[in-house]
C-alpha cells in the first residue's frame, strides 16, 4: 500500500500521536501536509539526525533488506534479526511501535486479529537512499573506444511502446465476455505493436487472468494503463479514459518514462525486496554515466542485479556493456530532471516536401498521438518517421481533424510553413473526404444532393441502394458495405466512419467508486492487498508488548538485586518470554546478558544465551558466542526493557 492511502486510513488516535512528533509538528505548522511531509527526504534526514535510538534505524534497515514493502508479522522480523544483529525481540517490538508513532511504519489487522506491519511501497526509495546508499561512483574516465556494448539493437523507451498499444485501443475497446475473458484478436493486435517480449518480463513474475492466453507484455500494458488512469475497466470492456489520456499526453517521453519507472518499481518490484532495493539504488545514479554492475552489490546479489538490468535494457532505459572483462551499464533516463516542459514546447518535427515527417526523440506524447491519427507510421526508432497520405487523411478526418486543423497542427509542430507540395496534396485529398460516410450500420450519408445523385448514376452502386431517405441518405444492405467502400474509394469519394468514443464517454457519465479504484485493481494480481484489511487503530499498550508486566514486582525492572534461586529462575523465564535482556552481576562485573533458554540440572538450573556489549550492535549475530551460566554464578539480576515513554497512547 502506498503512503497516501496509508495516511488516509490512519485512526484519529494514531494520527494525533504522529503530529505531535517534534520534527513533524514543526513542519505541519509551516503548512506542509502530512502525507507530503512523510515522503520528504529532508524530513527523513532531520528525523535520522535527531533520533538517538540506533535500534530504530537498524530496524528500518533490516525491514528494507528482509521485507521491503511486503507486509510482515513482528515475530518474523524478530526471527530475521536474530541472524544479523544482537538486538533483542523486546527492543524490536518497541522500535516498531515508535516507528509507527513517527509515521514511518503502518499496520493493519486481519479479520481474525493478526497484525501485519509494512513500509509504504513508495517510501522504500526514501529510506534506502538514507540508510543503505550505494557507494559506487560513475566511471568518468573511461575511453569509449574500449567499451564493448552488449547489444547494438535499438530499444524504444517503454513510454513510446505503450503509446502505440494504447493508440490501438482508441475508439476500439477490448471486449470482455461473460466468463471475464478478453477478446483474443485484439490481444494479438496489441502484441504486434510491442518489441518488448513476454520472455523479457519473466523476472517480474507477473500473475494475471488468462495468463495462458495473454502474453506478459500485453498484460503489463493493460495494467499500467489502468493504474495510470489512461484505461478504464467496465463490466464488458476495457477502453481509453479520455481524461486520463489527456493528462498523460501532456508529458514528454522523458517525463513519462520517469513516471513509469516509479510505477514499475513500486507496483511490480515490491514483491521482491532485493529487486526493489536495486531498482531504488539505480534511480539515484547519474544518467549517461557508466557504472560497474558491482556498484549495486551492496543492495543485491549478482543474479538479482543482472535480472533487473536486463529488464531495464528491454524497457529502453539502460545500456549495457563491458570493459576489461567487467560488466558495466549506464542509464538513458534522468531521474533528477528538474524542469517540466510542455508537450507543445518539447521540440520540433521536420516535414519534408514529399510528405515525410521526421520526429526527434524529445517530441511530446501529445504531438505523437496526433501524428498517429493523421499520418502513417513508417519507422519507429530513435527518430520516428511518418508519412502523409490520402489514407492517413481519411483516418485523420475520422478522428475529428479537418484540413485546416491539420495544417495548423503541422505548422505549429514544425515551426515552419508547410512545403507547397504538401499543402497542395492535403488540399487535394481533403476535397472529396467527408462527402460520403456510413453514419450507422446500414445508413449511407452523403454531403449533399449532388453527391447523392452521382451515386445513383453509378451502375455498380445504384443496385446496392435499397431506399433513399430524403435528399442525401440511403439505406443499404449490410452485406454490401464492404463492396460499397471499395467502389466509393475508386470513384474518389472514400467513405468515413467518425469515432463516437468521446460522445459515448460523455453519455456514460461518472462511473462507480469501485470502477475508479484503478490503482488497487489494475489487471495484474497483487500478492498482498492490504486495503482489504482494517487499519490497526491503536499502538500497543505495555501489557500487549510485554504480557503480564503489570503483575510482576516493579523491582524486577528497576534495580539489580540478589534473589533466591527460584525467584531468579522466574525472573529469567519472564525475560525469555519477553525476548528481553537482563542485567547481571557475574564474576564481580555488571554485564548485559540475553537469555535464550533455561536448562534444568537436578536441584539447580542454568541459562543459555550470550553476553552483549555496545559493539554487538555492529556485529553479525553469527559472531555472538553462546554461553551457559549456572544459577550460583549469578549474584544480582534485573530485566532490561527499552523505554516505553514514547509509545504512550494517553
Amino acid at each position: 500500500m502506498n503512503l497516501k492511502m496509508s495516511v488516509e486510513r490512519l485512526s484519529d488516535s494514531i494520527r494525533e500521536l504522529i503530529i505531535t512528533e517534534p520534527t513533524i509538528k514543526n513542519r505541519l505548522e509551516l503548512g506542509e501536509k502530512l502525507e507530503e511531509l512523510l515522503s520528504n527526504a529532508q524530513w527523513a534526514k532531520e528525523w535520522k539526525l535527531q533520533s538517538s535510538d540506533t535500534i530504530q534505524l537498524e530496524t528500518v534497515k533490516r525491514i528494507l533488506f528482509r521485507f521491503g514493502a511486503q507486509p510482515f508479522e513482528i515475530e518474523a522480523l524478530i526471527k530475521a534479526q536474530e541472524d544479523v544483529s544482537a538486538i533483542t525481540g523486546a527492543e524490536i517490538r518497541v522500535a516498531v511501535a515508535r516507528l509507527r508513532r513517527c509515521g514511518i511504519l503502518f499496520a493493519v489487522r486481519k479479520a481474525w486479529g493478526d497484525q501485519l506491519v509494512y513500509l509504504p511501497t513508495d517510501n522504500i526509495s526514501l529510506w534506502q537512499h538514507l540508510l543503505a546508499p550505494i557507494e559506487g561512483k560513475p566511471l568518468t574516465h573511461l575511453d569509449p573506444r574500449e567499451i564493448k556494448l552488449s547489444s547494438s539493437a535499438f530499444r524504444l523507451p517503454l513510454s513510446l511502446e505503450l503509446l502505440s498499444v494504447w493508440f490501438e485501443m482508441d475508439g476500439y475497446p477490448i471486449s470482455i465476455n461473460a466468463k471475464g475473458q478478453l477478446n483474443c484478436s485484439f490481444v494479438t493486435r496489441m502484441k504486434a505493436q510491442m518489441r518488448l517480449t513476454a520472455e523479457e518480463l519473466r523476472s517480474l513474475y507477473l500473475s494475471y487472468p488468462q495468463n495462458d492466453q495473454i502474453p506478459a507484455n500485453v498484460a503489463l500494458a493493460l495494467d499500467i494503463g489502468l493504474c495510470s488512469g489512461i484505461l478504464r475497466k467496465m463490466d464488458k470492456e476495457i477502453r481509453i479514459c479520455e481524461d486520463g489520456l489527456k493528462e498523460w499526453l501532456k508529458c514528454t517521453p522523458s517525463e513519462a518514462d520517469n513516471k513509469l519507472y516509479d510505477l514499475i518499481m513500486t507496483r511490480y518490484c515490491s514483491i521482491n525486496p532485493e529487486i526493489h532495493l536495486i531498482a531504488s539504488a539505480i534511480s539515484t545514479m547519474t544518467a549517461s554515466e557508466w557504472y560497474y554492475d558491482d556498484a549495486l552489490c551492496e543492495v543485491g546479489s549478482a543474479g538479482a542485479i543482472n535480472e533487473w538490468l536486463e529488464i531495464l535494457e528491454s524497457f529502453g532505459w539502460l545500456e549495457r556493456g563491458s570493459i576489461n572483462g567487467q560488466a558495466i551499464f549506464r542509464k538513458k533516463i534522468d531521474h533528477v530532471a528538474a524542469t517540466r516542459t510542455s508537450a507543445v514546447d518539447a521540440g520540433t518535427i521536420f516535414i519534408q516536401p514529399d510528405g515525410e515527417i521526421l520526429v526527434p526523440p524529445e517530441i511530446g506524447l501529445g504531438q505523437r498521438w496526433v501524428l498517429g491519427e493523421i499520418a502513417e507510421k513508417v519507422t519507429a526508432d530513435a527518430v520516428f518517421v511518418y508519412r502523409l497520405t490520402r489514407e492517413s487523411c481519411i483516418k485523420g478526418f475520422d478522428a475529428g481533424h479537418t484540413l485546416q486543423s491539420m495544417i495548423i497542427f503541422l505548422e505549429q509542430s514544425s515551426q515552419q510553413c508547410l512545403p507547397d507540395p504538401v499543402r497542395r496534396a492535403l488540399e487535394d485529398w481533403f476535397f472529396s473526404i467527408g462527402k460520403v460516410k456510413f453514419s450507422e450500420e446500414m445508413l449511407l450519408r452523403t454531403e449533399n444532393g449532388a453527391v447523392a445523385a452521382l451515386l445513383k448514376q453509378d451502375p455498380e452502386i445504384s443496385g446496392k441502394l435499397l431506399e433513399q431517405l430524403g435528399e442525401r441518405d440511403f439505406i443499404v444492405d449490410a452485406s454490401s458495405i464492404k463492396f460499397l467502400r471499395a467502389r466509393l474509394v475508386k470513384l474518389g469519394y472514400p467513405p468515413t466512419d467518425q469515432k463516437l468514443n468521446k460522445v459515448m464517454l460523455e453519455e456514460l457519465g461518472e462511473k462507480t467508486a469501485v470502477e475508479n479504484r484503478l490503482a488497487e485493481q489494475g489487471f495484474i494480481n497483487k500478492r498482498h492487498k492490504l486495503s482489504l484489511f482494517e487499519a490497526d487503530r491503536l499502538l500497543p499498550s505495555k501489557d500487549e508488548l510485554f504480557p503480564g508486566m503489570s503483575s510482576i514486582p516493579t523491582a524486577w525492572l528497576s534495580s539489580s538485586r540478589a534473589y533466591h534461586w527460584s525467584t531468579s529462575r522466574e525472573l529469567m523465564q519472564r525475560a525469555i518470554q519477553w525476548q528481553a535482556s537482563v542485567q547481571m552481576e557475574h564474576g564481580g562485573e555488571r554485564k548485559t546478558f540475553v537469555p535464550h533458554a533455561i536448562e534444568e540440572e537436578e536441584a539447580r538450573w542454568s541459562v543459555l544465551g550470550h553476553w552483549r556489549s555496545v559493539s554487538d550492535f555492529d556485529s553479525k549475530g553469527s559472531g555472538l558466542r553462546p554461553v551457559k551460566i549456572r544459577v550460583e554464578e549469578i549474584d544480582e539480576l534485573m530485566i532490561v526493557l527499552p523505554s516505553l515513554a514514547y509509545i504512550e497512547t494517553n
